[in-house]
Parts: structure tokens; sequence; C-alpha cells
């Protein structure tokens, strides 16, 4: 049977916004899942109208930190022929999230690996930014040491300038402020930043300005999921 990777909300907003009616199909027909947070997706599930009563569903624990982990169990119920699902924290399985290590083994073990549609906060951000989306790079999260982060910043500055290449960064939300304000220190004055936080949500905010007219502007993440592009 299948893999199914299911999309998780992004924050607070309506379900039927965000998910096809298709994957409140598909997770009354799963028993087992594969998680990083038994609580936040038991919640989850039961909010996107799962028939199945929770305590008759199977979790895994995906625990990145954990050395021996053994995801080839977690698929066994796929050889007994059952479907599994992959359930992000926040988004997208396997994109930015330890996911990717679970599909990988399904393909090695021969499983169909089914992706669902949900939302990307990536790919959300880079539709709303304005700058480039034929050529870009997701980076993830940058050092978190400033002096690191800065020094950072500054050679995929420039990679913008010579490949007109759109650069995508996260942070954690308590650090944005810090992340946002090494941006608008370091980066040159004519580059466009988009800042897009709280995707999804009532208040959502996506915004596209230079360096130079952000660093007029008083914005405060703090604790606020944000998604950063820079760009010509």
């Amino acid at each position: 049977m299948s893999l199914y990777l299911i999309p998780s909300p992004l924050g607070e907003s309506a379900f039927d916004k965000v998910f096809p009616a298709f994957n409140s199909q598909i997770i009354n027909e799963i028993k087992s899942y594969i998680v990083e947070d038994v609580r936040t997706e038991r919640r989850f599930l039961k909010a996107l109208g799962i028939t199945t009563p929770i305590d008759d569903l199977t979790f895994f624990h995906l625990d990145k930190h954990d050395k021996s982990l053994n995801v080839k169990e977690f698929l066994q119920p796929c050889l007994e022929g059952h479907h599994v699902g992959l359930l992000s924290d926040a988004g997208v399985p396997c994109v930015a999230d330890p996911g990717h290590l679970v599909v990988a083994e399904a393909h090695r073990m021969g499983i169909q690996v089914v992706p669902l549609v949900g939302p990307s906060s990536i790919v959300l951000a880079l539709m709303a930014s304005g700058l480039g989306g034929q050529n870009f790079a997701f980076h993830g999260y940058l050092p978190m040491e400033q002096p690191d982060r800065e020094r950072r910043l500054k050679q995929l500055e420039a990679v913008c300038l010579k490949y007109h290449q759109t650069q995508i960064f996260i942070e954690t939300p308590y650090r944005n402020n810090h992340f946002f304000n090494s941006i608008v220190s370091v980066c040159a004055p004519n580059l466009r930043l988009c800042v897009a936080a709280n995707l999804t949500c009532e208040d959502e905010m996506i915004c596209t300005k230079t360096i130079a007219q952000w660093r007029k502007t008083t914005l405060n993440l703090h604790k606020q999921p944000a998604i950063f592009l820079l760009n010509l």
C-alpha cells in the first residue's frame, strides 16, 4: 500500500481554505501515522474530520535526534497491506523537516509515495513576493551567531547580484527580529526583501520593499512564523 504525505496547517486558519476535501477522505483510510509531535497531530486529525477514534490509531514518533531511529518499522504496515500517513508539524512534509528520511526509505522498500495538496509557506511566500520564481534557493536556517549569520548573508547577497537568484530563509520565530535586523543592516540598499508572516492566517502579512525602504520601517516579527526572501 501507499505512504501518504499529508500537509498540516501553518497556523490558525480555516481548513477548507487550505486543504481539499480529498485529504479528509484519505485520513479515514489510514490507521498508522508517522509524526514529530503526537499531541499536535492528534488535534489536527480531529479538526480535519477523521471518523476513526483517535485512540484506535497508531502513532510512530519521528525523532530526528534519535540515532537509533529505524524508519523501516514505521513503514511495516504498508508491507502488510495498509496505508501509512506522514504528517509535518506545519506545512508540507519533507520540506524543512525530517520526513525525507521516511520517504527515502519508502522508495528503497518499493512503497508508493503519494504527496497530498496543502499549504507550503515557502511556495506561498515565493508566489506572493514579486521576486524571481524561475531561479531560487531555500537555505533554511542561517547561523545563529550574528557575525556568522551576517557573513553568510553577504555571501548570498553576492549570489543575488551575480545570478539574480532569489534566496529564501526561515528563522525560529523568537529570533525573527534579530534576523531581520541583520538583513537590513548588511545587505545592499537596492536589494529587495520580502517578509511573509502568518501565511494563510487572518493576520497574514506579505510585504516586499528595498533594503533602503525597510531601513526606514519599524517591524516587529517576534514569535510570528515568517519567511524571508531576497533578490534584486
